[in-house]
Parts: C-alpha cells; sequence; structure tokens
C-alpha cells in the first residue's frame, strides 16, 4: 500500500529570472503513512520533536545566488500510471475514520487532536474513492477542511483551516473588488461579485470530473442569469509552487470561462519549527511566558528591527521566520489553449513594490470598455505587504498560544491519575 501524504515547502530565491523556470529548490518532503499528521501522541515533557531545518537561500543578503538548482517535483501532472499507488479499500476506509477524528477533533477544539494551521495533506486516490471520501465526511456541513480533487494528477487535496498569512492576501481582492466596482453603472456592478471559499466542478477536457475550492472566485453573472466563475486567486504557503501551477492549469486548462489566474508563493525561511522543541516545560515556563489566553500581538517584536518581513519573535523565542512573497499572473494561451504566465514575476517581498497590480477588471470580468472593463483594479503591492505584517504578527501569537496550551494539556494530564499516556 501506498498512500501518499503530502505537505512542504520549497526553498526561496528571490532572484531567478522570471522565465526561466521556478524561483525555488525543492525542499519538499513526502511521507508514506497511513496516519494523519493531526494524530501524533503527546510527548508528556517534550514539545513535539523539530522537524529537520533545510535552509533554502537568504530572502535578504548582500549577495544573492544568481542560480537556483531545478525543482523535482514529487507530483507529476500525469496520472499514476500503476493501481498500486492509489488508495486500496481498506486504506480508504483507514483514512476515512482518521479524518473524521481530526475533523471532530477540530471542532470540539481538542487540543491533542487539534489541527496545525495551514496544513495541507494531498492523497493519490481515483476519482471514485474521493467521491466515496466526500460524501462520508460531509462536506455540506464543513467550513472547514476544504477538500478537493484534481483528475489529471489523480489527487485528493485536504486543506485545513489557513493561517492568518494567507487570508490576509486573500482578503485585499475582495475589498479592492468592492472599491472598483463604486465607479460601475448599477447594472453593471451588481453582475459581478467576490467569493471565499466555494468548490467548483463542471470542468472540462482532462480535468473532467476535477472540482476545486479556490482561495479568491470572481464570478459574473450575466443578463441570462447564467453564472461565470471568470477569475481565481490561488495562495500557496504551505504547498509547493509545482503543486499551484497544477492549480493553475486546472483553472485555466479546465474552464473555459476563467480569464485570469493570480498565483501568490509565501516562503518562510527556515521551515518552521517550534522552538521550545528542544526545552522541558518547565524552562519554557521559566521564559516568563503569560497565561496562553492573554496573549496577544503587542508582545510580538521583530529580531532584527531594520527588517520588516524578518523572524518574529516572543520572549526572545522565534516564532515566525523570514517571508519572500512573489506573486505571477497567467492567463490562457491564445493559439494552444493553455495556461500561459503573463508578464514578469514581481517579488513584492521582501521588495518594496508600491505600485498597483498591473490589472484592470476586464481581467477579472467579460466587460467591454462601455461596461467600464478598463476600469483599473485598485489594488497595490502596498497594501499587501501591510495586512501581511499584521498577520504574520497573529501567526506568531497562534503558534506560541499553541505550545503553552499543549504544556498545560500535559500539566492537567499528570495531575489525572487515570490519564494513560
Amino acid at each position: 500500500m501506498d498512500l501518499r501524504l503530502h505537505t512542504g515547502y520549497e526553498g526561496f530565491n528571490p532572484r531567478q529570472p522570471s522565465g526561466q523556470g521556478p524561483a525555488f529548490q525543492s525542499l519538499s518532503r513526502t511521507s508514506y503513512s497511513t496516519a494523519s499528521p493531526f494524530l501524533k501522541p503527546l510527548s508528556r515533557r517534550k514539545i513535539t520533536p523539530p522537524e529537520d531545518i533545510q535552509r533554502a537561500p537568504l530572502l535578504k543578503q548582500n549577495v544573492l545566488p544568481t542560480t537556483s538548482p531545478p525543482i523535482v517535483s514529487n507530483h507529476p501532472a500525469t496520472p499514476p500510471k500503476s493501481p498500486l499507488e492509489m488508495l486500496t479499500p481498506s486504506d480508504l476506509t483507514t483514512y476515512e475514520a482518521r479524518l473524521k477524528e481530526s475533523i471532530l477533533a477540530n471542532k470540539e477544539r481538542r487540543q491533542e487532536k487539534f489541527t496545525p494551521f495551514n496544513s495541507v495533506e494531498r492523497v493519490q486516490m481515483p476519482a471514485s474513492y474521493f467521491r466515496k471520501l466526500d460524501e462520508a465526511i460531509g462536506y455540506d456541513d464543513l467550513r472547514w477542511p476544504s477538500i478537493s480533487f484534481n483528475s489529471r494528477t489523480s489527487t485528493g487535496i485536504i486543506q485545513w483551516m489557513p493561517s492568518p498569512v494567507h487570508e490576509s492576501l486573500a482578503s485585499p481582492f475582495s475589498e479592492s473588488n468592492g472599491v472598483a466596482k463604486q465607479g460601475l453603472r448599477s447594472e453593471v456592478a451588481r453582475r459581478i461579485r467576490v467569493a471565499g471559499t466555494q468548490r467548483v466542478g463542471a470542468l472540462t477536457g482532462a480535468y473532467e470530473g476535477s472540482n476545486k475550492e479556490p482561495d479568491v472566485l470572481f464570478k459574473y453573472r450575466g443578463q441570462d442569469h447564467k453564472v461565470l466563475y471568470t477569475a481565481v486567486v490561488e495562495i500557496g504557503f504551505t504547498e509547493t509552487y509545482q503543486e499551484l501551477i497544477d492549480d493553475v492549469k486546472l483553472w485555466i486548462e479546465g474552464n473555459r470561462d476563467i480569464r485570469t489566474v493570480i498565483l501568490i508563493k509565501v516562503e518562510e525561511n527556515p521551515r518552521y519549527s517550534s522552538p521550545a522543541s528542544k526545552l522541558e516545560d518547565d524552562e519554557v515556563k521559566d521564559l516568563g511566558f503569560p497565561d496562553h489566553k492573554d496573549l496577544d500581538t503587542s508582545m510580538v517584536s521583530l529580531k532584527d528591527p531594520n527588517n520588516s518581513f524578518g523572524p518574529l519573535q516572543i520572549n526572545n523565542l522565534v516564532w515566525v521566520g523570514e517571508m519572500g512573497v512573489f506573486l505571477e499572473i497567467w492567463k490562457r494561451d491564445t493559439i494552444n489553449g493553455e495556461a500561459k504566465q503573463q508578464g514578469t514575476r514581481s517579488y513584492f517581498v521582501p521588495d518594496n513594490i508600491t505600485t498597483e497590480l498591473d490589472l484592470k477588471l476586464s481581467d477579472f470580468y467579460p466587460l467591454d470598455a462601455t461596461d467600464g472593463g478598463n476600469t483599473r483594479f485598485p489594488l497595490t503591492f502596498d497594501q499587501l505587504r501591510f495586512d501581511l505584517e499584521a498577520a504574520r504578527e497573529e501567526l506568531a501569537v497562534e503558534r506560541c498560544r499553541k505550545v503553552l496550551v499543549e504544556i498545560a494539556d500535559r500539566e492537567d494530564n499528570i495531575k489525572d491519575r487515570d490519564y494513560i499516556p
């Protein structure tokens, strides 16, 4: 049995020229296990053991690397060749049970099985298994996790609650859309809207049978009352660049109405590992942390005040690493209909880009000039940076709080005579 669970980061090289392949060094990791990563047993005395930290090229330094090793993808854009790579019926039953347990733990906020922020699982399975899994966990009753399926790669995708960083890069698109609508005639403005997470199916071609929940979805309601899905934003924090490209292709090549896909890749360097992982619980408590309920963003500080997107710390422990972010715009090639990147990649973190995105409303909706299609989409890179700064502080607080709650839970368990580790 070969169940493919994948979560991964990639190294971030902010200076590889656009058009020369992904600006990443592959640091993604694939594990082969039926166990959900959300169900690891807690140690009585230590925080979850640290992950291996593999450092990518520095995001901001005096001498930057000029080249990057080619990416080696663990997820080819073609279906698996052998049915042995798929879930067996017994695997499906096991995975379904454990997924349900994690979902229940999320709802009840049980810390010992509480999901980490922005975790993404990718599991190879046939479409029939995904439909069974989808039905079994009751998708319509869930806000999270988000579950989707890519029929071309035979991959089920289970994404848990997104991090504050993820949300900070999604919400400005909805806000800017609202501003842009104000300059349109009312009969046009009411036809365009933005949705958050909404599952989209009815994909065609190689993606027939797929469904996906974009991070941001732009919709247009025609005069015939037909609703079109016309543009999406895909944001990757834990996802690899290659996985984002798979999503881009799904949207553009699987839905003829999609006009634009905006890809945003966030990289944290080094990959997060709890700074308390090598400390005893008492050593963490001796650092003087407040009760987890009293933590807030005012307690977060930059390790280097001159680097706005450098490491963030609370009580001298680093909870968020240095970050780099870039944005790409993808459209459909007019000749072969395939996804094609437009223009150059925009590195807006750590670079201080203050201009607007080079986009008009006609990039998002089927609007001509008379309907306001030439109206600029009023979102600036400066706004994205501003929102991201605040979100990083929230992420630091949430990561720190999770550790403090784990310590408190272990203390309660030790006091409980009926507790069995």
